[in-house]
Parts: structure tokens; C-alpha cells; sequence
């Protein structure tokens, strides 16, 4: 029984494991919104910044996003792009692009700020750097049948070994 419990205990740590980064929060801490980021490289190290603004139903006024940027991720400086945008009563998204000047040669990180939210964006998530492979997918893809040789042995269950019978 022993062996059981332990090799469910080790299949739902692993199974864990491979879902954990799809959970984790893409974002800054948000008050009033919510930002989302993506980038396309334009050309050499120029990019454009894109995003949407997700206001909660109700909102209304003006709304303003800055771009600054930052080469350690602690210090951040200002590089003049901003955004002002007018928020309706009945329209929660809202989209914007912050492009043409941007290069990152001048910074390492961007962080675009409004409505109480904020969302950093680094070189590596727009392509600089290309990933080894999906971690999670490739990680509950080789759990797999780890899992089930330990289910096999957890439950003592002997699998035959083919016999050969030689013909001389």
C-alpha cells in the first residue's frame, strides 16, 4: 500500500510540475487593469511594442501609458513614448502600440505603466533569443512514462520476458 500511495504522491508532483509555468502570472500587480504585452521585431534590434488595456465594465475617463526602460531592472528611465487613452462606459479592451524609435540596444527591459498595472517585457520574449523547447509540454510529455514503470512497480505487476527459442 505503501508503494502505491508513494507513486501517486510522485506522479501528481510531476504532473504539478508540468503545469506550474501555464499557471504563472504574466503580469505586474493591477488595481484598476490589467496590461498585456507582445512584441514584433522590426528590423535588426528595433521592435514594436503592442498590448491591450482590460479595464473592468463601468470605467470611464482618461487613461494614460507610459513606456520606460531599464538595463538592470531595478532603475527605470523614462524614453518619452506615451499613450493617452480614452475609456468608454460599455468597452473593456483597448488597444495600443508603442513603435517606430524603439531599440534595444538602449535598454535590456521595457515596462509599460498605466491604470495601477504594469507589464514588463524583455528582450528574450521578443525573439532576440531563440527558446530551447517548450519546457512544460516536453516535461509531461517524458513524465509520462516514468510514471507509468512506477505505477507498474509500485503495483508489483511482472511483466513476462519473451522467451527464444533457437533453432539449430
Amino acid at each position: 500500500m505503501r508503494r502505491i500511495a508513494f507513486a501517486a504522491a510522485l506522479m501528481f508532483a510531476l504532473a504539478l510540475a508540468s503545469v506550474a509555468p501555464a499557471f504563472a502570472e504574466s503580469g505586474g500587480a493591477s488595481t484598476g487593469g490589467t496590461i498585456n504585452v507582445w512584441c514584433s521585431v522590426d528590423d535588426g534590434t528595433k521592435i514594436d511594442l503592442h498590448g491591450s488595456l482590460i479595464v473592468p465594465d463601468g470605467s470611464h475617463g482618461k487613461v494614460d501609458l507610459m513606456l520606460v526602460g531599464s538595463n538592470d531592472g531595478k532603475t527605470w528611465s523614462s524614453t518619452s513614448g506615451e499613450k493617452d487613452i480614452q475609456v468608454v462606459v460599455g468597452q473593456t479592451t483597448y488597444s495600443f502600440m508603442f513603435g517606430g524609435n524603439i531599440d534595444f540596444k538602449d535598454f535590456a527591459e521595457f515596462r509599460v505603466i498605466g491604470d495601477g498595472a504594469s507589464r514588463v517585457i524583455n528582450r528574450d520574449e521578443c525573439g532576440f533569443r531563440v527558446p530551447e523547447a517548450p519546457a512544460s509540454a516536453l516535461l509531461l510529455l517524458g513524465a509520462l512514462p516514468a510514471a507509468g514503470l512506477i505505477a507498474i512497480k509500485a503495483t508489483g505487476i511482472r511483466l513476462p520476458i519473451p522467451q527464444r527459442n533457437r533453432i539449430a
